[in-house]
């Protein structure tokens, strides 16, 4: 069974992902840790979309074309997180990775996010389809 959340592309939603993600880690009975892991993976991700995927010259008005969906299911001790937007073109998975040898004043900015969202869940993947992002995240759960 799929779960589906609905939420316009605002910072002050996140409130609605963070209930969103504790009613369904009470459903799928997961642990504090992994619910940690999921919920930091997850705002990191649709917090990308918030801030990056929509451009600037967007009005109030055109928001509407700009909600964010995320889907979660669960099956076979495996949940599934997807995160569809209607926003520019961008596959994060190809970001190249941060490297970590460098102080924070040496390392550019951006990618961390990503990283961290591919070492928190067991498997991420990309794809683009009828003018839609769509970030799929996977993680095993023991």
């Amino acid at each position: 069974m799929t779960n589906t959340l609905h939420i316009k592309n605002e910072l002050k939603q996140l409130t609605r992902l963070y209930a969103f993600l504790d009613q369904q880690a009470g459903t799928y009975e997961l642990g504090e840790l992994q619910s940690m892991q999921i919920k930091l993976a997850l705002e990191e991700a649709v917090t990308n979309v918030i801030q990056y995927a929509y451009p600037d010259g967007k009005k109030d008005q055109d928001k509407k074309d700009q909600d964010i969906r995320i889907d979660m299911s669960y099956e076979n001790k495996r949940l599934t997180i997807v995160i569809t937007d209607t926003g520019i073109s961008f596959n994060p998975l190809e970001r190249q990775e941060p490297d970590l040898t460098l102080s924070l004043e040496e390392r550019p900015t951006g990618g961390l996010g990503i990283y961290l969202v591919k070492q928190l869940m067991t498997e991420v993947s990309y794809s683009r389809s009828a003018g839609k992002n769509i970030l799929t995240m996977a993680k095993d759960i023991c």
